[in-house]
């Protein structure tokens, strides 16, 4: 039996999107699943609906503002999760074109949806969740574009929860550590060390247990179920054998 609330997910095609989709689901709300590659966001028997929605573009976010507008559940919860990564490189040698397109979708992109969706939210007493990063908080090497973009992601968080103070809407940054499954070490990961088997490996070599997107999933439905008083305003998350973002316990 579903509820009568509605929650839309971002970048639900795969990784933390579609573990999402799936766990708010299978808790029992109505979903709205919203992508850029149709064909590969979940399906569900009742609960999931599928959209082609990109959030760089303002006319794919209007149709996603017209989508919940006509759907009969009303909207309580927003899950800002579409990002992309960068290739890994030095601040001297990266590409800006790899900054450019890196914050448009992971701040401008998020920005827009949230305009856009936030005075459903506001009138349904709902919830605006972002999926951020451990890496907006402390960076690491060649890979200052996506860290710039998400410590951009934190700090508007932080500031949109300022500026609904009063407001009936809760505010929640979900940043994971080192993560690996259908996001990280599948596209993600490829993207960043442009397809390179052997560097995506060294990164994970010896790493008992990394998150899975279904980690993150469930951290984002605990956040969605606590009382509507209680706003979590951050949580970081990280696999025991990572005790920081530059210290990482490897068995071999």
């Amino acid at each position: 039996m579903l509820f009568d609330d509605a929650h839309a997910v971002t970048g639900a095609s795969g990784g933390i999107g579609r573990a999402t989709a799936e766990a708010l689901e299978k808790a029992g709300y109505t979903v709205i699943s919203a992508s850029r590659r149709l064909t590969t966001i979940p399906s569900a028997p009742t609960g999931i609906t599928t959209h082609q929605f990109d959030v760089t573009d303002a006319d794919s976010v209007a149709t996603l503002e017209r989508t919940v507008a006509e759907h009969p559940v009303p909207l309580t919860l927003l899950v800002n999760n579409a990002g992309i990564p960068t290739h890994a490189a030095t601040v001297a040698d990266s590409d800006v074109t790899d900054w450019r397109g890196t914050y448009d979708t992971n701040v401008i992109g998020s920005v827009q949806t949230t305009q856009a969706l936030l005075p459903h939210l506001i009138r349904n007493r709902g919830h605006v969740q972002f999926i951020g990063s451990t890496v907006g908080r402390v960076p690491y090497e060649r890979g200052a574009a996506y860290a710039a973009s998400k410590h951009a992601l934190a700090a508007m968080v932080q500031t949109l929860r300022l500026e609904l103070n009063g407001e009936p809407v809760r505010v929640t940054e979900i940043a994971p550590g080192m993560m690996r499954g259908d996001e990280a070490g599948g596209e993600f990961m490829r993207e960043r060390f442009n397809n390179d088997p052997e560097a995506i490996a060294a990164v994970y070599q010896g790493v008992d247990h990394p998150l899975t997107p279904e980690d993150v999933a469930e951290c984002v439905v605990w956040c969605a179920t606590r009382p509507a008083h209680v706003d979590v305003d951050l949580m970081e998350i990280r696999p025991l054998a990572q005790a920081a973002q530059h210290k990482v316990h490897r068995t071999s």
